[in-house]
């Protein structure tokens, strides 16, 4: 069983996370894949997102999960904060697998560290793929000696 987390990339055609998880000979999603979005408690806050921005997130998820559904599945939208959704979902739907895009941001680096040891508690195998900067960004750190260009 696996779980595809989608955060930024609320789209099908180019989400690694994915394309990874669908079944090539007839683009259809597996019935041991949970596609899930997490609405964290910390982004959903009035100061972080204007009404504007909420509504334009809302329809990106209908659209993704009318998308899902054209595939024979759905989203599956959680809110909380993935730190302790997930664990839940680990255990609740027996996860060996969970997939989702890598993210730079301050408040995201901590969370998905956070995540990789919780997975690896759960023997959940993770893979992340980098998808809203053309390059790995850590990868390009590394490469430089720790230094950014």
């Amino acid at each position: 069983m696996s779980i595809i987390w989608f955060r930024k990339g609320l789209r099908l055609h180019d989400n690694p996370s994915f394309l990874h998880a669908i079944e090539p000979t007839t683009s259809t999603i597996s019935p041991s894949v949970y596609p899930i979005f997490i609405l964290d408690d910390h982004f959903i806050r009035p100061e972080y997102v204007s009404t504007n921005r909420m509504g334009f997130l809302i329809e990106s998820l209908l659209d993704l999960d009318s998308q899902l559904r054209e595939l024979g599945s759905r989203l599956i939208v959680l809110r909380g904060n993935p730190i302790t959704v997930l664990p839940v979902k680990f255990q609740e739907w027996k996860i060996s697998h969970l997939s989702f895009e890598s993210d730079t941001e301050p408040y995201a680096i901590p969370r998905d560290a956070s995540v990789l040891k919780i997975a690896e508690e759960h023997k959940v195998e993770v893979k992340t793929h980098p998808t809203h900067t053309l390059y790995d960004i850590r990868s390009v750190i590394q490469r430089n000696g720790g230094k950014g260009l």
